[in-house]
């Protein structure tokens, strides 16, 4: 008799797991997959194979999917997620959260050479991209409001002439294969090599400077990293391209001057 009771709250309590689990995910004849709701009026057009509901209000908004352990938020938890953006209120906006970092990655994933961009809690006041940047435009923060110790710039030719400008070409990282182990690959693996490597072919000639130079002359404009990677920031090198031009220009007007008093100079009648 007791192992019938057994097997009958056994049951009972599957039964009732499997209502709440019916509740909270529902799969749709068409194949759509619901979390925590399941409104007509949602994607009418059944374009969304699943679709996570939040918790909060009439609108089931602030949706999220963690990945890993996430932890409580009270106790500096959510750790990692993607979700509309918000705690109860329809964002619409998307939100992709990592407490130590975001990386954007292609490839193997977390090895350095397989970032495309990255922010990192060791380094939080940057987002770092290890590939160029495209943009119609780009606006840097420089009001007055946001600045303090302001000091004028002063005379900056003869330290700017010390600079040197260079020509180079990046170094390429391709990933390299022994004839044994490109062998042991798939075909579609030995495809996806090729792409890689051709993919990281750089040969571009480019301008610039090399960030030691910089140092040397204008400390304030360089940074280095954790990893002791040294970048130069080039708008910082404007005002003092700015100032050089001015000094230079008196310069000119004041040779100007002196040869004019010489009668060096012809007069225009």
């Amino acid at each position: 008799m007791k192992k019938y009771i057994i097997l009958i709250s056994a049951f009972v309590t599957i039964m009732i797991t499997n209502q709440q689990l019916n509740a909270q995910i529902k799969v749709n004849s068409d194949g759509q997959i619901k979390i925590l709701g399941d409104r007509e009026t949602d994607d009418p057009n059944k374009d969304l194979s699943m679709q996570v509901f939040g918790k909060y209000g009439t609108y089931l908004t602030n949706g999220k999917i963690a990945v890993g352990d996430y932890g409580r938020v009270e106790n500096s938890g959510a750790n990692v997620f993607i979700g509309e953006l918000g705690t109860n209120w329809d964002s619409d906006r998307l939100e992709l959260h990592g407490k130590k970092g975001i990386y954007l990655t292609y490839e193997q994933g977390y090895n350095y050479g397989d970032i495309i961009g990255k922010w990192d809690i060791d380094q939080p006041d940057r987002f770092q991209f290890e590939v160029d940047v495209y943009a119609k435009g780009i606006k840097l923060n420089s009001d007055e409001k946001f600045k303090t110790n302001i000091k004028p710039l002063g005379k900056k030719l003869d330290v700017l002439k010390q600079l040197k400008g260079v020509s180079y070409k990046l170094k390429q990282e391709k990933i390299k294969l022994s004839p044994e182990e490109i062998e042991e690959l798939s075909g579609k693996e030995q495809e996806d090599l090729a792409l890689i490597n051709s993919s990281t072919t750089d040969d571009r000639t480019r301008l610039g400077f090399l960030a030691q130079d910089v140092e040397a002359l204008f400390p304030e404009l360089v940074e280095e990293d954790k990893d002791g990677y040294k970048y130069v920031d080039y708008v910082g090198l404007i005002p003092v391209l700015v100032e050089s031009v001015k000094e230079q220009q008196e310069q000119i007007d004041e040779l100007l001057k002196l040869a004019e008093k010489k009668g060096l100079l012809n007069q225009e009648n």
